[in-house]
């Protein structure tokens, strides 16, 4: 009878699935979510948010078409699906398809600590009459009280008309393997620290392909792909302590680089090429550059590689005008970099009011010949 009623027990459980309370892995199809590009799952995805941030758990979205807005992330949570690598604004895979117009974001994060987002496909509205960002990490006045460990893993955030990422005092993060393609805004904007961004593409956003809103620090920019933007490829301005190397910065409207009021930044081992597309907007106005560096203290540019060029099968105009623009730099050393065929008219154009400790030499190019 002990036996029989032991298997009754049994039975009993694996019958009633409810009574499992430590399940982290929760199928965002089992909380009413239908995934067919039709239904609005919003409220379905935020009752199983809000059900994984019980047990600091993941959320898993089989793939299909999410419509949904406004999505509230709680900490220590995963949203995860299975990643499916495209370049172009294609919906495929895990999708989560903004549907409305009444929201400031996507996926807000804010004190979502150590919250995941992986293998995700982000689509925004690209029309939508307000900036609406995909990712949205929203401390307005303050920093938050403790590190926000946020991590993008293989993602592709497109088509929103705010920024694709909106990290808005965030202090400590992960970016990799991830896209971030045709957002009005910049791909990513910053305004924290304690950065890790690695092996991404930023591709024809109508902004910068990663921006710093008045202050970026402590950043690792590694090997990433930067192109088409229609601002500046990599616009850093204020902070400290940049490393910016092994990236390939191509075809953006303005500078591939614009440092501006930086410190303690080394940029080194880069390749630019067709940067200055159309800068006529841009400060630096018809000289188009493939860098740009203004007021920085403490910046190392060595062992970089510059090439002109026009767009993809031979159209439009050969750009840039000019290598390198610099002014106002103190304690900075660049040299050793080659701009073979490398620029059209100058290699550098030198605007002055340099602080003590300026070094400026040792790099060698020719302009190229059409």
């Amino acid at each position: 009878m002990a036996g029989i009623g032991a298997a009754a027990l049994a039975m009993r459980s694996f019958a009633e699935p409810e009574e499992k309370t430590h399940d982290t892995k929760l199928n965002v199809l089992d909380f009413g979510a239908k995934g067919d590009g039709k239904t609005s799952d919003t409220d379905a995805i935020q009752k199983a948010l809000d059900a994984a941030g019980k047990v600091n758990g993941t959320v898993y979205f089989p793939a299909g078409i999410y419509r949904c807005h406004g999505l509230k992330v709680p900490a220590y949570v995963t949203l995860l699906g299975d990643p499916c690598w495209i370049y172009h604004c294609e919906k495929r895979g895990a999708v989560l398809e903004l549907d409305s117009q009444d929201t400031d974001c996507l996926l807000d994060i804010t004190g979502a600590f150590a919250a995941r987002i992986r293998g995700m496909v982000l689509c925004g509205i690209s029309n939508a009459e307000k900036p609406i960002h995909g990712i949205y990490l929203n401390n307005k006045e303050k920093w938050s009280p403790k590190e926000d460990t946020i991590v993008i893993d293989d993602t592709k955030v497109m088509n929103f008309s705010g920024h694709g990422v909106f990290f808005r005092r965030v202090w400590l993060f992960i970016v990799r393997h991830s896209q971030f393609m045709s957002n009005k805004g910049d791909g990513i904007r910053l305004l924290g620290w304690d950065g890790f961004v690695t092996d991404n593409q930023f591709s024809a956003n109508g902004g910068n392909g990663f921006g710093c809103d008045d202050v970026g620090a402590t950043v690792m920019f590694t090997a990433n792909r930067v192109e088409w933007n229609r601002g500046y490829g990599l616009f850093i301005h204020g902070g400290d302590d940049w490393n910016v190397t092994g990236n390939s910065f191509d075809r953006n409207h303005g500078a591939g680089l614009y440092a501006l009021k930086a410190q303690a930044v080394t940029v080194t081992g880069n390749v630019f090429r067709r940067c200055g597309k159309d800068s006529s907007y841009l400060s630096e106005g018809e000289h188009s550059c493939q860098v740009r560096l203004e007021d920085c203290h403490g910046l190392s540019m060595t062992g970089n590689t510059c090439l002109a060029g026009q767009d993809d099968g031979g159209k439009g105009l050969f750009t840039p005008q000019v290598g390198f623009i610099v002014k106002k730099m103190s304690h900075s050393v660049i040299m050793g970099n080659t701009l073979w065929n490398g620029y059209m008219n100058e290699m550098v154009i030198d605007q002055g009011e340099h602080g003590k400790d300026f070094i400026l030499k040792d790099n060698v190019g020719c302009t190229k010949k059409v």
